[in-house]
């Protein structure tokens, strides 16, 4: 058991894998935005009638031109820079969703921007993950799908049944309501059942971006005879498997989209996989919300 909990905390560690040191601020009239990892200071010096480095509390920092001081001015700007790396090959896809960029959630946002291209700016983000369960035989089984060997991240990885990021425009039970429809083919008066449960936070260093992700958890009992079927062409197969099997596969090998392993164990606290005698737990449940 200890030796299994070890392995949950260590994705939680890896998920936590970043060094304030490397970064710089990202900010607009002295709010803190987001982080640029320094290496990165290269990415902007093709647009310095649009984004300059300038003091930022005593350090260097990363902020909009001062002509560029408007909403739909920073939009238009991000998004230029954004469709110039895209072609540059700085980023490799083009998700066609824009992202808030805000001190919370919630809260006025400054501007938008595409989101392939928003980690480089190491902003918050959200997104919602569902845990999709069914009851047989008084045994807990998780639908897992496994990821388009065509996606440009994780291809081939396995996945949750349900998991996107919270775009521009929509409520949270929105998108998780597309989600279910695009990803499974859940009816929206089933997914409507869906309970939201919790909150997964980290901030990760994936390869000097900054992912400072918050993840709003789903839990969606499905009945027995409820066969998924993706729509959006993101997932290529679906697998019904007991939690304990589950648990196993986070535990022992990284077959998993690195952030599903969170929510996987954030499952297991509030089912009691995971119990409060054992090894570990409260690093653990302490783990699952860390901020900056």
């Amino acid at each position: 058991m200890e030796e299994r909990n070890q392995a949950f905390l260590n994705w939680i560690k890896l998920c936590n894998a970043f060094n304030k040191k490397d970064f710089m601020p990202f900010f607009i009239d002295n709010t803190l935005l987001g982080y640029v990892h320094k290496d990165n200071k290269v990415l902007f010096k093709a647009f310095k009638h649009l984004m300059v480095f300038t003091d930022f509390n005593g350090r260097e920092g990363l902020t909009f031109h001062p002509d560029i001081n408007s909403f739909e001015l920073r939009t238009k700007a991000a998004n230029e820079v954004a469709q110039s790396w895209l072609k540059s090959g700085v980023i490799t896809s083009w998700v066609g969703e824009q992202y808030d960029v805000n001190t919370g959630f919630n809260h006025p946002s400054f501007f938008t921007i595409e989101r392939a291209a928003s980690s480089i700016l190491g902003i918050k983000k959200y997104g919602i993950h569902l845990n999709a369960w069914v009851e047989k035989q008084d045994e807990v089984y998780l639908w897992v799908a496994r990821r388009s060997r065509n996606k440009p991240t994780f291809p081939g990885k396995l996945d949750h049944l349900v998991a996107g990021g919270h775009g521009t425009g929509y409520t949270i039970e929105q998108t998780m309501l597309k989600e279910c429809a695009e990803e499974a083919g859940v009816p929206e008066t089933i997914a409507k059942t869906a309970v939201p449960v919790s909150m997964v936070t980290y901030n990760m260093d994936a390869g000097k971006k900054l992912q400072q992700d918050n993840l709003f958890i789903y839990d969606l009992k499905l009945d027995v005879s409820f066969v998924p079927e993706n729509t959006d062409g993101e997932a290529e197969e679906f697998y019904l498997w007991p939690v304990d099997r589950v648990l196993t596969i986070v535990a022992t090998t990284d077959e998993y989209k690195t952030n599903c392993n969170l929510v996987i164990i954030d499952f297991a606290i509030r089912h009691g996989f995971l119990k409060p005698d054992e090894p570990l737990y409260t690093d653990i449940c302490a783990g699952l919300q860390q901020s900056i």
